[in-house]
């Protein structure tokens, strides 16, 4: 893969997601990734009627919060990559632990997923993620993310993101 570096580019919050992370629609399930600190950030999800994990009673199994904890993550580390001029990187979904869910998630709710990656080692990183829905967490727990060296994103260009 050829991998095109970003020098200097000026990203502000928000910003859409789909330029931060590999994903891209019907998969991509996170909007906007709100605010950034460090390690840490918010990142909106939108579930919209077009959402290709809904049941047909409108609800989101559960176990599709954990790919929103994935994916936020993604946009965190994508943001971070960005500001330091490096390529946006795939990562796999590699361990799920302690994942507790307290709530449900419906057609046209809208989801705030705060992700803090509590460390990195060789292109493993920890993620602690909550998912609120309104104010009240609806899923919490911890994943693990591996990134492999070589994960360029190959269609990333310094286009893509102003």
């Amino acid at each position: 893969y050829e991998a095109i570096l970003f020098m200097h580019i000026k990203l502000s919050l928000p910003i859409d997601a789909e330029t931060l992370v590999p994903h891209r629609p019907p998969l991509c399930l996170v909007s906007r990734l709100l605010e950034f600190s460090g390690q840490t950030g918010i990142v909106e999800s939108v579930i919209g009627q077009d959402n290709i994990f809904l049941k047909e009673n409108g609800a989101m199994p559960s176990l599709t919060l954990v790919e929103l904890i994935a994916q936020a993550s993604a946009a965190v580390k994508g943001y971070d990559d960005l500001r330091q001029g490096k390529p946006i990187k795939k990562g796999f979904l590699v361990d799920v632990r302690e994942i507790r869910f307290t709530g449900e998630c419906l057609r046209g709710d809208t989801l705030h997923i705060k992700v803090d990656i509590i460390r990195t080692i060789s292109g493993f990183s920890v993620i602690h993620g909550e998912v609120g829905k309104n104010g009240v967490i609806i899923a919490e727990g911890t994943i693990k993310i591996w990134v492999p060296e070589e994960s360029y994103t190959p269609d990333q260009t310094a286009a893509d993101v102003g």
